[in-house]
């Protein structure tokens, strides 16, 4: 860390993106001023993104892993080896919309130190509220600034390859379970370069599916399983009426052994978590500072 740089560290889960990985790391570096350190995490341990990494961003920390871990065991080791207090989590593809990102998130930070998660407004899905600071049930996984001592009180990421409809959900409901917030604020821009395809891999879809069932086997009480049944049963009829019969037939082919791995994983939240976490999920909290520090004020 040098005396210019803000005591933030950076990560970065990367597989196979070359070309959007170098933009992402010379956005990065090109903020003023710039964070404390940069990790990148190579799912797979690609030689060639490893070579590339090395020779255009020496300064930056790399990790990686021979196997596939995906985004959220990516994170969970990079979370593990920062530096610092805070860690900054971005894809390989998104990257700070505003060259003092830094300066800004340092601000956020110094006013709310207790504050679980900060979230950044992704660009371009999202219009920033420029003023607004939001009480959000989930956090963008590829735009948020993570307290490491509330990301150690929880059990982390499950090292799912495709993590699509579990990644950040997981962890901000156990977070939640905790009493952490996770906060949205306009100040933070993220732009996340990746244009939604017209239709995503069959791959990508089956593991959609799977960990849609996953996700509240694992952390939903009993009395709420029926509700996560009905949603289930939902995207199946979404696949079903765009002619995705192959994605059904290889998710129910596949939820067998998924469930039998995961389901010993199972630590389900309280039901007045549960409830309150899908309530703020559907509906955010606008929130104000009542004073100069750390107070909130929730307008209901």
């Amino acid at each position: 860390m040098t005396s210019a740089s803000i005591p933030i560290s950076v990560a970065v889960p990367a597989c196979k993106r070359f070309s959007q990985l170098n933009v992402t790391l010379d956005r990065l570096l090109d903020c003023q001023p710039p964070p404390a350190e940069i990790l990148v995490h190579l799912d797979g341990n690609d030689s060639r993104l490893r070579d590339m990494v090395q020779r255009k961003f020496p300064g930056v920390r790399l990790l990686a892993s021979e196997s596939l871990i995906g985004p959220g065991g990516a994170r969970n080791r990079m979370t593990q080896a920062a530096h610092y207090s805070w860690v900054a989590h971005f894809d390989d593809d998104s990257f700070p919309q505003d060259k003092d990102y830094f300066a800004r998130a340092w601000q956020l930070i110094l006013k709310l130190p207790e504050t679980a998660v900060f979230c950044a407004s992704i660009l371009p899905l999202e219009t920033p509220d420029p003023q607004g600071l939001w009480l959000h049930a989930f956090f963008p996984g590829c735009g948020h600034l993570m307290n490491r001592d509330w990301f150690h009180r929880t059990r982390g990421y499950l090292p799912v390859p495709i993590a699509y409809n579990l990644e950040e959900v997981d962890v901000s409901l156990q977070l939640h379970e905790l009493g952490g917030l996770c906060l949205q604020s306009g100040e933070l821009r993220v732009f996340h370069d990746h244009p939604v395809p017209s239709r995503e891999t069959e791959d990508t879809q089956v593991a959609m599916m799977i960990n849609t069932v996953l996700f509240p086997l694992i952390r939903y009480p009993l009395p709420l399983l029926p509700q996560a049944v009905g949603s289930v049963l939902r995207r199946l009829l979404r696949l079903a009426q765009q002619g995705e019969w192959r994605v059904i037939g290889r998710s129910l082919w596949a939820l067998p052994a998924a469930i039998g791995h995961y389901l010993p994983l199972r630590a389900p939240v309280r039901m007045s978590t549960a409830w309150s976490w899908l309530l703020l999920r559907r509906r955010p909290v606008r929130v104000s500072l009542t004073s100069e520090h750390t107070s909130l004020f929730v307008r209901g």
